[in-house]
């Protein structure tokens, strides 16, 4: 089973942080000539309890010129809620 939640605080609640973490995020386009972006991000985590994965989903929609703008984003984004938990770079398979 699989919990997807997108507040930041009630995920951190969730988790075990004493086993692994996870983040992974990508980076879209949603018109024909690539200017919006859509960016998304999630962080993985396995409940308190062992019994199912737990997610932590955000996006954020954006005009993007430059790859290294989506970059940006993701570098803050790990920076500010991924590496505060330990979490390294991939995802929980479920």
């Amino acid at each position: 089973m699989k919990e997807v939640i997108f507040n930041y605080e009630e995920f951190k609640g969730k988790i075990d942080t004493s086993k692994p973490v996870h983040h992974c995020g990508w980076h879209k386009s949603i018109d024909k000539y690539g200017v919006f972006y859509r960016i998304e991000f999630r962080i993985f985590g396995i409940s308190k309890n062992g019994n199912h994965i737990v997610i932590w989903h955000t996006e954020h929609k954006t005009t993007i010129t430059e790859r290294k703008e989506a970059q940006t984003w993701y570098n803050e984004i790990v920076k500010k809620y991924a590496k505060p938990l330990g979490s390294t770079e991939g995802e929980w398979i479920f």
